[in-house]
């Protein structure tokens, strides 16, 4: 089950990025986040009681500009999820189902990247959670099991990394929304805009291809594994602040499977993730106490992908 659920930890990770990632080639100038409503007040100075209403709903399409600019802004974020995983796995016509659920709470810095991570795991047939402690810098790459540090050797570590940087450089990837745009419900609660959308059939599959083609790029066994996934159904909703455009909240249900070595894996994942904190940290660093304790060790791949 371990290699399964490396292609769905992997699949967390590039939604979320998707989300909120940071597009270096546009740096921000730190007028980002009153930019954006600042082009609503002047449209609404112009037309006030004509298009005040208007203003006040954008289109899928006007939303996805604005989140899309104000995502040049993000330097940082601390994110907190909640992970659902139903699995089945099918092989000579016997069933195994696993439960999986996960508590992880994030703190991502986009440039240079680096996350610190505390992740919590509740497996079927144990008793309590397992919990897990995590550094991801260019410094190192650092998981704490039990009461040990590890770190992961150099030539393990860069692939991580570089697919980490490939996906948090993702800020144009809000863009790629606008091939479902026609599918996209604009909704208003309180403080947010929601967007909404159910995919399913061809639309589904060419938005999940475009997303997930940024995960696992430097991993040809996750790349080769993501090939053969079929995603039936998607839906997806992201919150997002009225005033400064940064998600607030982003909720996905997944059902996928994928046959491979002669076993057939049917999932459902469901993802409940909570942002805030938005350029509040500056650097994460790890611990110089965590690297002298630490004991090198070359670990599978599924133990340290977040």
């Amino acid at each position: 089950m371990k290699k399964w659920n490396v292609v769905i930890m992997g699949i967390i990770l590039v939604l979320v990025l998707a989300a909120c990632g940071n597009n270096d080639a546009e740096p921000s100038t730190g007028g980002t986040t009153e930019g954006a409503p600042a082009a609503n007040d002047q449209t609404s100075g112009n037309n006030e009681n004509v298009n005040d209403a208007e203003q006040q709903t954008p289109t899928a399409e006007e939303l996805l500009t604005q989140i899309t600019e104000a995502s040049k802004g993000i330097k940082s974020y601390s994110m907190d999820s909640k992970i659902e995983q139903n699995l089945t796995v099918t092989m000579d016509g016997q069933e195994q189902k696993q439960d999986v659920n996960m508590d992880m709470k994030t703190d991502l810095v986009l440039n240079p990247v680096s996350a610190y991570q505390e992740i919590k795991t509740s497996l079927p047939g144990q008793e309590g959670t397992q919990e897990i402690k995590q550094y991801i810098t260019e410094d190192g790459v650092y998981t704490q099991m039990g009461d040990a540090w590890m770190s992961l050797p150099e030539e393990s570590t860069a692939p991580l990394l570089e697919q980490m940087k490939n996906q948090s450089n993702a800020g144009s990837q809000f863009e790629q929304l606008n091939s479902i745009a026609n599918d996209l419900k604009v909704e208003e609660e309180g403080d947010v805009y929601w967007l909404k959308a159910n995919l399913s059939g061809d639309k589904v599959k060419e938005l999940a291809t475009t997303m997930l083609s940024q995960s696992g790029a430097t991993d040809p066994q996750m790349a080769a594994m993501m090939q053969q996934m079929n995603i039936k159904s998607m839906d997806i909703s992201y919150s997002v602040d009225k005033e400064t455009y940064y998600p607030k909240d982003l909720v996905y249900s997944m059902d996928m499977d994928m046959d491979m070595d002669g076993q057939a894996l049917a999932i459902i994942m469901k993802m409940d993730s909570s942002l805030r904190d938005y350029n509040k940290t500056e650097s994460i660093k790890v611990p110089q106490d965590v690297i002298d304790s630490a004991v090198q060790q070359q670990m599978p791949a599924e133990t340290t992908t977040p």
